[in-house]
C-alpha cells in the first residue's frame, strides 16, 4: 500500500496527482470496498503535501463516487455503484440533447431493446411478473397524468433491463432510457395526434410474451414499438424546426 501513497510531483496539480493516486489504488483493488483510508495527517505526510490540497483531491474522489467522507470517523473506498457509472453519462444526453438526438436515442434503442426483450423472456422471476403487473395496473390507471405516464413508460422499459439478468444491461441502457420522460414530454405538448397514446396497448402485448417466456415473440413486440416511437420522434422533429430554443 505505500506505493499508492508516495510522495507526489508531477505537471499536475498536486490535489489532481492525489486524485489520480488514490483513484489508481482503487481501479487496482489496491484499495478495496469498504476499506478506510489513513487520517488526513497521515496522507499528508505520505503524500508530502498539505492539508488544503488533499482535502480538495478528496472532495473531488467523494463527488465522483470513489470514497464517502465520514466527519468525525474517517474516509472510506465506496463500493461504486450502478448510478454511480450512469450519472456522467446521463448528464452528457442532457446536455447534448437537441432535435437530432430524439432520433438517436431511437436508434440506440432499436438496435438493443427487442434483444434485451427476447432475454427478459428467456430469465424473467416470477418477482419481475409482479413488477410488470403492478407498472401496467398503474399506466391503466393513470389517465391523462402525462407526466406520470411517462414515468411509468420508463419504468416498464427499465424493468424489462433489469429481468435479462445480466447486471451490465440496466448500467448500459439506463441512461438512454433516462432521456425517454423528455421526449415523450416534447411529443405529447407538441403533436396532437400520436400512437404513443397507445404504448400501454404494447406495453401489455410485450408484457404477455415475456411473461409467456416467448422469446421470439418479446423481440417482434418490442420492434414494432419502438418502430412507432421513430415514427412519433421524425414527426416531433419535423414540429421543432423552427423551435431550437426548446432545447
Amino acid at each position: 500500500m505505500h506505493d499508492i501513497f508516495a510522495k507526489i510531483g508531477s505537471k499536475l496539480t498536486l490535489s489532481q496527482e492525489i486524485e489520480m493516486k488514490i483513484e489508481d489504488g482503487i481501479r487496482q483493488r489496491k484499495l478495496v470496498k469498504g476499506q478506510k483510508l489513513p487520517t488526513e495527517k497521515v496522507l499528508c505526510e505520505s503524500f508530502g503535501v498539505s492539508r488544503t490540497a488533499l482535502r480538495e483531491a478528496l472532495r473531488s474522489l467523494s463527488a465522483r463516487g470513489l470514497v464517502t467522507i465520514r466527519k468525525g470517523d474517517g474516509i472510506y473506498v465506496n463500493d461504486f455503484s450502478h448510478s454511480h457509472a450512469n450519472k456522467p453519462m446521463s448528464i452528457y444526453l442532457e446536455l447534448k440533447f437537441d432535435r437530432k438526438y430524439a432520433i438517436h436515442l431511437v436508434q440506440v434503442r432499436q438496435m438493443m431493446e427487442p434483444q434485451i426483450a427476447m432475454m427478459a423472456a428467456r430469465n424473467r422471476t416470477d418477482e419481475d411478473i409482479r413488477a410488470f403487473e403492478t407498472n401496467l395496473a398503474a399506466f391503466n390507471a393513470a389517465e391523462v397524468d402525462s407526466a406520470l405516464i411517462a414515468n411509468l413508460d420508463l419504468e416498464f422499459h427499465k424493468q424489462i433491463s433489469r429481468a435479462c439478468a445480466n447486471p451490465l444491461i440496466p448500467v448500459i441502457m439506463d441512461p438512454v432510457l433516462g432521456m425517454m420522460p423528455r421526449i415523450k414530454t416534447l411529443i405529447v405538448s407538441r403533436l396532437k395526434h400520436t400512437n404513443s397514446e397507445n404504448a400501454v396497448n404494447y406495453h401489455q402485448v410485450i408484457f404477455d410474451h415475456i411473461k409467456a417466456q416467448d422469446e421470439q415473440g418479446a423481440f417482434n413486440a418490442m420492434t414494432q414499438h419502438l418502430k412507432i416511437a421513430e415514427n412519433d420522434a421524425r414527426k416531433l422533429i419535423d414540429t421543432l424546426a423552427d423551435d431550437e430554443e426548446l432545447f
